[in-house]
């Protein structure tokens, strides 16, 4: 029989070329015969039709994401779909990068992710995600197990099983938002099998982490899974204090009609890293990134609880039904600093020893001296239920193989917004801070209290449906679309003065409604063989106002949704027998009906004038080169990423209009992101990893008044990372992490007028018991 890789290996040499490797090689160890693809079930063959070849290539069954570093199914894309099924850009990090690399959370994770970035906001605090240089988290763009978690809060990876990052246009699966793609969250499922786990790790900063994961049978076709999770760390005043815990039910497993039914709890007490503002349009290398410079009355705190029920059936004919339901509350109350240098673009005040000359990076030293400034309060209590149902059937029709998916969901969502009224604010310094005097635990002079200053209730249905042609053996055809409506209403409560408590005076109600908002997804897939798949894909995407539960200074009337377009040509190519998988892809993303400000309607509202894109490539590797060399690599290099288009209206506090900004690249959005992972079998006790992770120079996003936004720079950087593992035995292991290791100095998350610096280097010990 001849191999499906023999007819394409000078197309894979080209390739392999590209990536720095040598055809021949690939060729070589390539040489075992594939297994051959199994036989379609009798229940898919009708009189008059041809049954396809399965595509799948491995007779045994794939090992669980704790195990490697690759999977090749998902159920992003709704159902179970094998990822060379889904034209569109989608990379995995599974719970074996997680733990390998000591991912605590979302954010940390998604540093091993190309192309993904993270904005610095007003409060200092809050998680503003951006990829292919769109916003993620503020339009509901993450995902719990594919259902919408917009919600602000602190997302720890104890209950990860894996996390899924799908690029580009996706408003047909999910809804608003997915303009710049979507991150999902697997959370971990009860299973008849599985062993319990238990892991402590010790680390730098008074680290202490306490991770569980407990599975119960409970008869022939039930579990119970419970993971858990508590750390403590005082990261030099940066302090985390949370706790996790989340029990699973499942019932029916393995048949017909599977439950399950969980819930989740997470609470937070953290002292948020402080802010630095820009020195010489530039991050302050000089400054440790462990140095604190907030106060004592600093805070993050947070509570996130939902439950969740979910419900599959499978048919006869192979069809399945999933309902999944979501419900929670979410409280968060934050209060950040940022530490500002004395007589650096700042006035000079009481906090400020008299004379202060300009500070520059020649001149700063640890007798700097330092203002610090207290960010905006902020305190949300945000509840949200999630209601999906998913039916998927493969079928044969007309001579052609089918695969349907079509669903409904229905969101509601409400929050309650507190702001801060008294002396909130004001720069502080008792007793003189300086560079070299970190954490000297001075208390701003008035902590926050809060009002309310809005409330939001919203809710959106959406419809859809698509289906998976296949043409011929090799050429698979997509289309989909999807209907959604939105209603939405806020009210914005007046006060009498700023410094009490009183009764609002008046409040304003403005209502959002869409009555029809269309999405729609197409590809062409082109599958030659079991280890090649090639697409070429459209999706469009929408952001209505709002999405983020309250409206724009301006924005009293409803205004026209958002639109957006993707288009994608790309690849994905398993090699060695699907040992290692690689995929490519060539985008553009493009948002051209985008929310500005026109001078016709300034001072009342946002008008649809704005246009900016973005274009790129994308390289993802992962999986095994030897049996005992793992590696995992995602890289994105962007060409181009500009503003197109802009409102004609002035910038606030200034006499520059808007169009000014036409042609300038698009905030946060560096040219070239990147991350390796590689892990190798020294011995059958011992294994070494080690990371790189980094991006080109970077810059915050345009906008406000803030002269730095136009000119400030976080300059590249590459951070260092490893793993030393000694097996003790199959129920004992020790693990030593090193998390930038050289302790590079760099802007993780950039805002107009400040940045976050980039984690410290710490080391952790771990000691993991199976049992």
């Amino acid at each position: 029989m001849t191999r499906p890789l023999d007819t394409t290996l000078p197309l894979l040499g080209a390739l392999a070329a590209g990536f720095g490797l040598h055809a021949p090689a690939w060729a070589q160890a390539a040489a075992p015969a594939a297994t051959p693809p199994a036989a379609a079930s009798a229940a898919d063959d009708t009189a008059g039709t041809t049954t396809l070849p399965v595509v799948r290539a491995r007779a045994a069954a794939e090992p669980t994401t704790k195990q490697t570093l690759q999977t090749n199914q998902t159920n992003l894309g709704k159902g179970t779909q094998d990822l060379r099924d889904i034209p569109q850009s989608v990379t995995v990090m599974t719970e074996r990068l997680i733990d390998d690399a000591k991912l605590d959370t979302l954010r940390q994770a998604l540093h091993y992710t190309a192309g993904i970035t993270f904005a610095a906001t007003e409060n200092g605090t809050d998680q503003d995600i951006r990829m292919r240089g769109f916003p993620v988290a503020t339009t509901g763009d993450l995902l719990i197990d594919g259902m919408k978690d917009p919600s602000q809060y602190d997302r720890d990876s104890f209950n990860y099983d894996r996390i899924e990052v799908m690029r580009g246009s996706a408003s047909m699966l999910f809804g608003r938002g997915s303009t710049g793609g979507v991150i999902n969250q697997v959370n971990k499922k009860p299973a008849l099998y599985g062993r319990n786990e238990v892991v402590t790790t010790l680390g730098t900063g008074g680290h202490v982490r306490l991770t569980g994961d407990i599975h119960q049978r409970l008869g022939e076709d039930a579990a119970l899974r419970i993971n858990a999770m508590a750390q403590e760390a005082d990261n030099h005043g940066a302090r985390v204090s949370k706790q996790g815990f989340a029990p699973t039910l499942g019932l029916g497993l393995g048949t017909r009609d599977e439950i399950t039914v969980g819930l989740f709890h997470l609470n937070v007490d953290n002292v948020p890293m402080a802010n630095l503002r820009y020195l010489g349009g530039s991050v302050a290398s000089q400054i440790p990134a462990k140095n604190f410079y907030g106060t004592d009355s600093d805070y993050l705190r947070g509570e996130a609880t939902y439950g969740t029920a979910s419900w599959t059936h499978k048919f006869g004919d192979g069809s399945t039904l999933k309902t999944q339901l979501r419900s929670g509350t979410y409280k968060r109350s934050t209060w950040g600093t940022t530490a500002g240098y004395c007589g650096a673009a700042l006035t000079v005040n009481a906090t400020c020893p008299a004379g202060t000359a300009a500070v520059t990076a020649a001149t700063l030293n640890g007798n700097t001296a330092l203002t610090r400034s207290g960010l905006a309060p902020r305190s949300d209590t945000i509840t949200g239920s999630y209601l999906q149902s998913d039916y998927s059937r493969k079928f044969q029709a007309l001579g052609l193989r089918h695969e349907l998916l079509a669903g409904v969901d229905w969101s509601h969502e409400a929050a309650d917004r507190y702001t801060a009224y008294g002396a909130v604010g004001t720069n502080y310094n008792k007793g003189g801070t300086t560079v070299g005097t970190p954490d000297d635990s001075r208390q701003l002079a008035a902590a926050p209290t809060y009002r309310k200053g809005s409330d939001y209730s919203g809710s959106a249905v959406g419809v859809y449906a698509q289906d998976l042609v296949a043409l011929t053996p090799e050429w698979k055809l997509l289309a989909g679309l999807r209907y959604d409506r939105v209603k939405a209403t806020m009210h914005s409560l007046a006060y009498a003065n700023t410094a009490t408590p009183t009764t609002p005076t008046s409040t304003t109600a403005s209502e959002l409604s869409y009555p029809g908002l269309w999405s729609r997804r197409f590809g062409v897939l082109y599958q030659p063989g079991p280890f090649q798949s090639f697409h070429l894909s459209y999706g469009t995407s929408f952001n209505t106002s709002a999405d983020t539960y309250q409206y724009t200074t301006q924005q009293t009337a409803s205004v026209g949704a958002e639109k957006s377009r993707n288009l994608e040509l790309g690849a994905k190519l398993d090699w060695l027998e699907g040992a290692l998988s690689t995929r490519m892809a060539l985008y553009r993303s493009e948002k051209y009906n985008e929310r500005t400000t026109d001078s016709d309607f300034a001072g009342t509202f946002p008008v649809l004038s704005g246009q900016r894109h973005t274009q790129g490539l994308e390289v993802d590797v992962v999986g095994k080169l030897t049996p005992a060399l793992e590696v995992y690599l995602s890289f994105s290099h962007v060409f181009r990423a500009v503003i197109d288009k802009v409102g004609t209206a002035v910038v606030p506090g200034t006499t520059t209009g808007y169009t000014t900004y036409i042609g300038a690249p698009v905030g946060l959005t560096p040219k070239n992101t990147g991350a390796l992972w590689a892990s190798y079998q020294l011995t059958p006790k011992w294994r070494v990893a080690g990371g790189i992770r980094g991006a080109s120079e970077n810059r915050p996003l345009i906008g406000g008044t803030a002269a730095a936004s136009k000119t400030a720079r976080a300059p590249g950087y590459v951070a260092y990372d490893a793993m030393l593992e000694y097996t003790i035995s199959e129920d004992a292991y020790l693990q030593l992490n090193a998390v930038n290791l050289t302790d590079k100095v760099y802007g993780d998350q950039l805002y107009p007028g400040f940045y976050t610096p980039g984690e410290a280097r710490s080391l952790k010990a771990t000691v993991g018991l199976k049992f």
